[in-house]
């Protein structure tokens, strides 16, 4: 899944204002949504949406471990919340590790996006289907294109992912 860089949520995104994670998380997912309700996420009902979401969890995975598992102590503290609660949060919290280099506010004092070691996929028929940005800007002398600080930043994580480099283990 490539992460649509043109979707208003990202370019009008600006510092101060709230980054809308949970509705982009949302659009990157839609594919998956329309398959197992064949209706976009804001017609369903809050049960509906907590099942969705909660079959596309079951086919994630975070550095090649299954999302429901290496988040199991942050899904356990969550466990006396309501089925709809649990799932949306949760879908924020992933939200927030992959677009976090998006979110203007989330910037270091030098200017620098946010960056996290974990690489989302979803596992349909035994393919992986990563969550990225490939996104390509052109160079100011010649016009060629090079990738975007944002799609080199998810080119590492996949090179990191390859190499066994990330955690496969939730560390707080």
């Amino acid at each position: 899944m490539i992460i649509n860089t043109e979707n208003p949520l990202i370019t009008y995104s600006e510092k101060g204002k709230p980054f809308k994670y949970d509705r982009l998380f949302y659009a990157t997912l839609e594919p998956y949504i329309l398959e197992f309700r064949n209706c976009k996420l804001d017609k369903l009902t809050d049960d509906d949406v907590a099942r969705c979401l909660a079959r596309i969890f079951k086919k994630m995975e975070v550095n090649g471990v299954p999302v429901l598992e290496f988040f199991k102590p942050v899904l356990d503290k969550w466990a006396k919340l309501d089925q709809y609660t649990k799932t949306t949060r949760f879908a924020e919290l992933i939200a927030k590790d992959i677009f976090c280099c998006f979110d203007k506010n989330r910037y270091d004092e030098n200017g620098e996006f946010a960056v996290c070691d974990r690489l989302y996929c979803v596992v349909k028929d035994g393919e992986k289907d990563f969550i990225i940005c490939d996104n390509t800007v052109k160079d100011g002398k010649f016009g060629k294109k090079h990738l975007s600080p944002e799609a080199q930043y998810f080119a590492e994580l996949m090179r990191y992912f390859e190499e066994g480099k990330l955690p496969t283990e939730y560390d707080g």
